[in-house]
Order: C-alpha cells, then sequence, then structure tokens
C-alpha cells in the first residue's frame, strides 16, 4: 500500500472503530495505537522524503515537499500527545462522573477525524482537496467544542461554525479564482489546481483575476488560523472544547492554515511579486499581536489567556512570512516547530488546572494553585516562560531571527511596535498566571478533584521535557525538515 495514504488511512480507521460501540479499555487502547502508528507512518513518509524521494497519490494530487513534510510530522505529533492525554483525561473525568459512555465514544472518535483531516491538510498538493481537507477539520472539530453540552458550548460551536463557514466560502471563492486565473493555460481538468502546476506557469496566469483569488484567499484562511481580525471564534472555542482537542486547535490546525495560506501566498508571489501578498501577511500579522495584546492584560479566564497567546502566535509567525526573505521565512518556521513543542504543555497544564477546579475562570479556580496542584501549576508555569519568548528557550531564538530580519528590511515602524507588542504580552501574560498560580488565594479550599500523576499528568511532563530539550537540540532531521521548508517558502 502506498505509504502516504496509509498515513491518512491509520487515524481515519482508528476514528470508525472509535464511534463503535464497545468497552472502553478496549477502546482507548486501539485510539493510543492508532494514533501512534499514525506518528509512525508520519515519521517514515518524512523519512522517505529526506532520502530524496517525493511521496505522492492519485497523480501528483497529494504530494510532499519540504513544507508539508515538516506540518505532517509535527501535526502527527501533536495528534499523539493529544490522544495520550485524552485517555487519561477520560478516566479522571468518569471516576468524577462528569462525562457519559456517549461522550466519551464521541471523543475517541472525534480526536482521530481530526487528526485525518489535518493530515490531509498537510499533504494536499491539490488546493481544491486543501480547500475540503479544511472544510473536513471544521465539521470535525465544531463538535469538539460542543463537545460538554452546556449552552456556552452551544453557543461557541455556533459561532466557530459560522465564521469558520464564511471563511471557508471566501477561501472556496479564491479557490476557484485560481483555477479561472489558468484557463487557457492549464486547462479545465482538476489538476489545473494543483500547486506545482501552478508554479510552474505562474507567469501565465491572469494578474488581476490571481490578486482577487489571495484576496479571498487570505481571509478564509486566515479566519482558520486566527488571524486578527478574524480571530474572535477562538477564545470561546478554546474556552470551551475539551483539553485534547484544545490542544489539536492551538497547534495542528493553526499550522495546517498557515500551509494554507502559504501555499496561495507563494503562488501570488510568483505572479505578482512578493509585496501584495507579503503586505497582507505583515499587516494581518501585526494586527494579530497588537489584538492580542490588550485582550491578555484583562482576561479572566485561562483557555481564553492561551487562545489569544495562540492569536499572538499566529500573528508572530505571518509577520515573519510577511518580511519576506531567507532568514525571516527560516525564522517564522522555526517558531512553528518550537511552538509545537511548547504550546501543548501550556494547554494540557491549564487544561489539568480547569479540569481539577472543574472551571477555567480564574475566580473560580483562586489563587495560589501551587499549593494545591504544584504538578500542574509548575508545569504552566515553565510553560508560560516558554510561550512568552523567554531566553534559553526556543521561541526566543525565533522570534529574535524574526525580529533580527525585521530591522536589517524595509518595514522597521511595523517591527518596532512589533517589538513594543512583544515585551508588553511577556509582562501581561507573566502577570496574569503569577496571580493565578502565585497569588493568594481569595477562594481557600482545595481542588474539586485530587492531583496525582496519572496518564494525563503523566503525558504533560513528558511533553515539557520534550519542549526543554528541543530549546538546547533539535534533531539533524527535524532541522533538514525546517531548512527544506524555508527552501519551499523562498523558491529555492
Amino acid at each position: 500500500m502506498n505509504l502516504l495514504l496509509a498515513t491518512l488511512a491509520a487515524p481515519l480507521a482508528t476514528a470508525v472503530f472509535g464511534a463503535l460501540p464497545g468497552r472502553r479499555r478496549p477502546k482507548q487502547a486501539v485510539l493510543l495505537a492508532g494514533l501512534g502508528a499514525s506518528f509512525a507512518l508520519a515519521l517514515a513518509t518524512v523519512g522517505r522524503y529526506l532520502r530524496g524521494e517525493t511521496p505522492s497519490a492519485f497523480g501528483g494530487a497529494l504530494r510532499v515537499d519540504g513544507l508539508s513534510a515538516l506540518v505532517l510530522l509535527l501535526t502527527a505529533f501533536v495528534g499523539l500527545v493529544s490522544g495520550l492525554y485524552a485517555v487519561g483525561y477520560l478516566e479522571r473525568n468518569e471516576l468524577a462522573g462528569f462525562v457519559s459512555a456517549r461522550r466519551r465514544t464521541e471523543l475517541v472518535a472525534l480526536v482521530p477525524a481530526y487528526l485525518g483531516a489535518m493530515l490531509l491538510v498537510a499533504v494536499s498538493n491539490n488546493l481544491g482537496i486543501l480547500w475540503i481537507a479544511v472544510e473536513a477539520t471544521t465539521l470535525a472539530s465544531v463538535f469538539l467544542v460542543a463537545f460538554h453540552n452546556r449552552d456556552t458550548s452551544l453557543e461557541a460551536a455556533w459561532k466557530f461554525l459560522v465564521l469558520g463557514s464564511v471563511g471557508l466560502a471566501f477561501a472556496l471563492l479564491g479557490t476557484v479564482l485560481l483555477f479561472a486565473s489558468g484557463q487557457g493555460v492549464l486547462g479545465e481538468e482538476m489538476s489545473a489546481l494543483d500547486w506545482t502546476r501552478l508554479m510552474a506557469h505562474a507567469k501565465a496566469l491572469h494578474p488581476f483575476t490571481v490578486k482577487l483569488a489571495v484576496v479571498f484567499a487570505v481571509v478564509g484562511y486566515g479566519t482558520k488560523a486566527g488571524l486578527a481580525p478574524m480571530h474572535t471564534w477562538k477564545p470561546d472555542a478554546y474556552r470551551e472544547a475539551p483539553s485534547p482537542a484544545g490542544v489539536l486547535m492551538a497547534v495542528g490546525m493553526l499550522n495546517c492554515s498557515l500551509l494554507a495560506l502559504l501555499r496561495v501566498h507563494l503562488v501570488s508571489r510568483a505572479v505578482l511579486g512578493p509585496e501584495f501578498s507579503g503586505r497582507l501577511l505583515l499587516g494581518l500579522g501585526l494586527a494579530s499581536v497588537l489584538v492580542a495584546t490588550p485582550f491578555i492584560l484583562v482576561q479572566w479566564n485561562i483557555k481564553r489567556l492561551i487562545a489569544y497567546s495562540s492569536v499572538e502566535h499566529v500573528g508572530i509567525m505571518a509577520i515573519g512570512f510577511g518580511l519576506g526573505g531567507e532568514a525571516a521565512a527560516f525564522g517564522a518556521l522555526l517558531h512553528m516547530t518550537y511552538h509545537a513543542f511548547a504550546k501543548p504543555v501550556a494547554f494540557l497544564s491549564a487544561g489539568t488546572l480547569a479540569q481539577l477546579h472543574r472551571s477555567s475562570d480564574f475566580d473560580a479556580i483562586g489563587g495560589g494553585t501551587l499549593g494545591r496542584t504544584p504538578i500542574a501549576s509548575g508545569l504552566l508555569l515553565l510553560a508560560t516562560v516558554m510561550v512568552t519568548g523567554s531566553p534559553p528557550f526556543g521561541l526566543f531564538w525565533s522570534e529574535m531571527t524574526i525580529l533580527r530580519a525585521g530591522f536589517a528590511g524595509p518595514y522597521r515602524p511595523a517591527v518596532a511596535a512589533f517589538l513594543a507588542a512583544l515585551v508588553v504580552l511577556f509582562c501581561g501574560f507573566f502577570y496574569q498566571v503569577g496571580r493565578l498560580v502565585l497569588g493568594e488565594d481569595a477562594r481557600p479550599g482545595a481542588a474539586v478533584l485530587p492531583e496525582r500523576l496519572d496518564l494525563a499528568m503523566g503525558t504533560t511532563l513528558v511533553a515539557a521535557a520534550l519542549a526543554v530539550v528541543s530549546a538546547f537540540y533539535l534533531p539533524e532531521g527535524l532541522m533538514l525538515l525546517v531548512r527544506a521548508a524555508a527552501r519551499v517558502v523562498e523558491g529555492s
């Protein structure tokens, strides 16, 4: 069987089995085995790419290059982390009587289905299939947002569905316009939307049609990525989604949406030059960082706090890609990689605190959690150091790479505003986490559930260890992937 197709089939088969009725233990075992197999197959696919092969399927409609290989591997890794945490998360909820067997079945089925859709996004060379795959992620994740079946969950899911659907309608129109821009050159077959063919015939595409396509596609996929001002679904969705799903949204979907944006950006650059779509990405990225700043300062919910951190980080990556140049692109892709290690620690430790206290609101949790839940609180402090770009952790170096490239280019005022926002965001995030973990407890008493070293906590500890190690050492193969992705972005 084609290795690439096997990589996509593994999570989908896991989802089908998870949706069937059955006992808890076997279903959990299949979930872990399926997600482990997905990661192993993704690793094997990436290994073939690094050995000089080009894994593909369906006549090149699915294809692995440097950019897709990096996103494929990071997404499969986050999927495995999410699945491991999900098993412990469900066991903890079942012991407390917070979740029914039906809800357990839904989560065990939806997590691998969501992962499978994201893996399809990563390897889609055809922009039509790419759009379908992004739409599939919306269909899977909307049920995850509504998982807890509360009024607030249903409201958040509805908001996510409406905004996501509007965004995808824009992206569809952009895709149709890209198809139209190649009429008379690429023909009317589905392969006319293959990204490799669009790039190969870029000079023959109709420039004005491409310009319209880029605007619609950037707005559409920017909505899925959570770029401001299309980010408003994120805080509510992150707050209501179960923590295993939140990790996939905060890392996997963010990376896949950026990949879709980059595919369109690279076509635009080949047809129109680097300024048009580059300035769009730079403007949206800077807006995201600036919008996140005041909301982090006044935040009242820990998962919403992490949502605005994601708005910040997707903005940082968009700025790096928008600045253009080899150094900025490399910095943005390095930021994507380090973010994939650091953000799961933040989301899972925050999710554990919320689960133990049966609320993610600061007032409901109370201050001084370090004394009540020392492991989860310590992990959240560590994650705060990492996601705020503090030295010596990886996000510091990727941010410095982007800033250095920015100050060397023509957009110094925008980069200066970006730097100022980073300083305020650093202070604001530390203030919010500090008053939760180290502050005085306005509501004395123990957590609703006792803290114990279960599979969910063990997964978070392992993820934290990997994130710390990654700051000082990235495997050679992973660095080769980052450089290969940078070559795709730079067109070399």
